[in-house]
């Protein structure tokens, strides 16, 4: 049966729908997972020109349930995912724009799929198309019992253009999904989600330079337990443009996003935190009143800035572990390559090492002392510095007054000017 889409052809052209295929091929996988997909999978045959008539994503999720049909695909603009929060970047498909983003590089959708009714007790399979040339109207048929007990969405999408096979095999491809959806793939890795090629898992580990999980259990004035898991990810190259605190509900959802405080580093520490918790399933993160609902789920409550104190925790320890373990290597061959380590002689190889070894703890303190320098800035504070380590106590008190100094960082400056002893107050 052929239905209207409640706009028309030329509101659906101008809508802002993506133009680049590796977007919109995302889009839709996106409406797989959304619909509670725990396995996506794009499929394509090639032949020896590297053209391809079709390509299928195929997901496991619920289906498109019948009687929802005229929301899903008569609504544009208006799909049941209305409802997410707009501050959300889990559920892509919120706007009702994400199944017409096939018409970046394809003519034809028909979605195959299968639900369970559930006032008929029974799987229902079903055909959806849509002509990109006749956006307004979409054809329901073949509506019939399923043959097989399972729920989940076939998508072909047929007379493409603009694109081959390697358009989806390309590198450039894979690291778009990889970049899109490995945090996502991350937090439902004890869930087994995967995302294939032709049935071939998409590995996105290679993107993960460091994750940890912590859990953390917060109290609040009634006695209330509220156990939060905190998943810190720590990317080898930048994902976004901003860091970002992703609270998500017990189903893993996002319900609200706020940034970290170390989006302004000087450093390539590319991270995203995660938390999932029973306390966001009913999260107001519009309640900005202070005295309001302090015993709550909203940003004022005593509970949700305990959780920022000790997120703020989590990432400052492993910036640090960052800076130690691998940027401060990184800054001293930086120094060396454009000669801006001052010369020490053969005999001043230990004052050589110390000098190091300081420079890194002060890079550790503080990231920001070096950035935007020159090569002549450089070499001129560096040299400063390494003639004033013959005057230990008033280096020592420079940098304390300079630098905002914890008390594990002072034992630490007083190890490496002293060579261990403790004569330094």
């Amino acid at each position: 049966m052929e239905n209207k889409v409640s706009i028309n052809n030329n509101s659906v052209e101008f809508s802002g729908i993506t133009r680049d295929y590796m977007e919109a091929v995302s889009e839709l996988i996106w409406n797989g997972f959304d619909a509670g997909a725990t396995k996506v999978d794009l499929v394509f045959d090639t032949n020896e020109i590297d053209f391809i008539p079709s390509i299928e994503i195929i997901d496991n999720g619920t289906g498109i349930n019948l009687s929802n049909l005229h929301q899903t695909f008569g609504a544009f603009l208006d799909s049941l995912k209305r409802g997410a929060d707009h501050r959300s970047s889990y559920v892509r498909g919120k706007k009702g724009k994400g199944r017409f983003s096939f018409i970046a590089f394809a003519q034809t959708a028909i979605w195959n799929t299968t639900f369970f009714d559930e006032i008929e007790n029974k799987y229902i399979t079903y055909d959806v198309s849509i002509n990109a040339g006749n956006k307004d109207f979409y054809t329901d048929e073949n509506i019939t019992s399923a043959a097989h007990k399972a729920t989940g969405t076939r998508l072909k999408l047929v007379n493409l253009f603009g694109v081959t096979a390697y358009s989806f095999s390309s590198n450039a491809f894979i690291n778009h999904l990889k970049s899109e959806f490995g945090w996502f793939l991350l937090l439902n890795s004890k869930h087994d989600f995967q995302l294939c090629i032709n049935g071939e898992r998409i590995q996105y580990e290679d993107l993960l330079a460091d994750h940890e999980i912590f859990e953390r259990e917060i109290v609040d004035a009634s006695t209330s337990r509220f156990k939060f898991t905190v998943t810190f990810v720590r990317w080898n190259e930048k994902i976004g443009d901003k860091f970002y605190y992703y609270f998500l509900n017990s189903d893993k959802k996002e319900v609200f996003k706020q940034l970290t405080s170390f989006n302004n580093n000087a450093i390539n520490f590319y991270h995203s935190v995660y938390i999932e918790s029973h306390y966001f399933n009913h999260f107001n993160f519009n309640d900005a009143e202070e005295t309001a609902n302090l015993f709550g789920s909203n940003p004022q409550s005593p509970i949700f800035k305990q959780l920022i104190k000790e997120l703020q925790k989590i990432v400052n320890q492993k910036q640090k572990e960052f800076v130690k373990d691998t940027a401060a290597n990184e800054l001293i061959k930086k120094f060396e390559e454009s000669l801006s380590m001052p010369k020490f002689s053969a005999s001043e190889f230990e004052q050589q090492q110390r000098f190091i070894e300081l420079i890194k703890a002060i890079y550790c303190i503080q990231p920001r002392i070096f950035k935007g320098l020159n090569d002549s800035q450089e070499k001129m504070i560096l040299s400063l510095i390494k003639a004033q380590m013959s005057d230990t106590d008033e280096l020592y008190s420079l940098i304390k007054g300079l630098l905002p100094v914890n008390d594990d960082e002072n034992q630490h400056l007083k190890h490496i000017l002293t060579l261990g002893t403790t004569t330094i107050s």
